[in-house]
């Protein structure tokens, strides 16, 4: 029997997965020091293995992706420069690095599926329900409860639940795309576990998902989805079945509508009430610092400023001061440590997949889910840091933008061309690359 190893191509992005909370509290449970150490660690020195890696194999880049890495070595180089001649040492602050640093994950996976795309999305799918499922019921099996529900005892990290967003939209592509029935039950549970979680930030993340997936799927394929005809039933059918149960459900338990009701509230009041008000103090707090250094950022000299965000009911800091400023918002903590000048760093990158997804004419399936997934991170970015995982997500989608191909056939309409063009290509044999991209969804 011949085995498939195509599974081993999830090995690289796995190991940037690795490094989410979720993750690290596997490996290190009931110690929260040493888990913040090994993923200081983790980051820190794969970050620098990564820029090697990427510089071993720069040719592998197309133009654009060199000019890009290029400049996020030019950048990482002033700061070294900075660090050496103010400071008298070459990485004086790493915190302040690893701002800028991380980007190198999106290279180095890049880099790497530039010439090995064999990766399976299915694998990495559920690389990541396994991982969540293992840290949910080994970890925190207390948050699967009502009472936890209803006291917002949300347990699991924003970033571990937000990266339920590719299984889900992976599923419910599965379910469109290939008429699985059981990708549908799949969508919905780990729609469910989303919503269950009570993440705000990532139920609005996922709401601008669907709609970009949604235009995508209108704009860029050849195969359009009549989304009426296959929701439309199996939706009526949920919807009866969710109404019975929620009515249950809720005779007993009232107390779950009405905390779904704050935290809607929540989110239409987020500079008054919740988790947003004190978000929108820290961005108050911090906004000075951020004009008078707009464009190029505060860098060490932030690392050094003292906490600005402090606690009105103990009159304290709310984080100690020598550790950095630990933000809520990627807008901020970017703008603050690199100003306009990290952030189009970031944009470099950030946008080259979905700019050459609009460009193109057709997408494949794993391209748009892809490329919806970084245009949600925008949003996300508003609430919470972007994660590290969510890097390595960034450069399988340039990738995949610059590797997968749809079917030659699919843009033949006529049969008779259709007939000539199978025969044309069964005469010459395909790059393996162009094997792999067209069926690894």
């Amino acid at each position: 029997m011949k085995l498939n190893y195509s599974f081993l191509f999830v090995i690289p992005l796995a190991l940037i997965l690795l490094m989410d909370n979720m993750f690290i509290e596997l490996l290190r449970p009931e110690d929260p020091v040493g888990q913040e150490f090994l993923l200081s660690t983790l980051v820190k020195g794969s970050a620098v293995l990564s820029i090697l890696y990427c510089l071993y194999y720069f040719q592998r880049m197309s133009t654009y992706m060199r000019f890009a890495f290029f400049m996020l070595l030019l950048y990482v180089a002033g700061l070294v420069f900075e660090s050496r001649y103010v400071y008298g040492s070459f990485m004086v602050y790493p915190h302040v690095f690893v701002k800028v640093l991380i980007f190198a994950y999106t290279f180095f996976i890049y880099t790497f599926y530039k010439a090995n795309y064999y990766i399976k999305t299915s694998h990495v799918v559920w690389f990541i329900l396994i991982g969540f499922w293992l840290n949910v019921l080994l970890i925190k099996p207390h948050t699967l409860s009502i009472s936890a529900f209803t006291n917002h005892e949300r347990g699991v990290y924003s970033t571990s639940v937000y990266m339920l967003v590719v299984p889900f939209l992976y599923f419910l592509s599965n379910y469109f795309y290939k008429g699985k029935f059981m990708s549908l039950f799949w969508s919905f549970f780990v729609l469910f576990a989303i919503f269950f979680f009570q993440h705000r930030t990532v139920w609005i993340s996922t709401a601008f998902v669907l709609i970009i997936y949604y235009v995508f799927i209108r704009l860029k394929t050849d195969k359009p989805i009549n989304f009426v005809a296959k929701l439309l039933p199996v939706g009526t059918i949920v919807g009866i079945l969710a109404v019975v149960a929620s009515g249950f459900i809720l005779s007993i338990h009232p107390e779950i509508l009405e905390k779904v009701q704050e935290n809607f509230s929540d989110i239409e009041n987020y500079d008054k009430q919740g988790t947003g008000g004190w978000r929108y103090i820290q961005i108050m707090s911090y906004l000075p610092f951020i004009q008078e250094n707009f464009f190029f950022g505060m860098r060490f000299d932030g690392f050094e400023l003292p906490i600005q965000f402090w606690r009105d009911d103990i009159d304290a800091p709310v984080f100690e001061d020598g550790h950095g400023h630990h933000f809520h918002s990627f807008y901020l903590e970017i703008f603050f440590y690199t100003g306009l000048v990290g952030f189009g760093l970031y944009l470099l990158i950030a946008l080259y997949p979905i700019v050459q997804a609009v460009k193109k004419r057709v997408l494949t399936i794993n391209q748009i889910m892809l490329v919806a997934f970084i245009c949600s991170s925008f949003v996300f970015s508003i609430s919470y840091v972007l994660p590290v995982f969510f890097y390595g997500i960034l450069g399988w989608a340039i990738a995949a933008i610059e590797v997968e191909h749809v079917p030659y056939t699919s843009f033949i309409k006529e049969s008779g061309l259709r007939m000539r063009a199978r025969r044309l290509l069964s005469r010459r044999a395909l790059p393996s690359n162009v094997e792999a991209t067209t069926s690894s969804y």
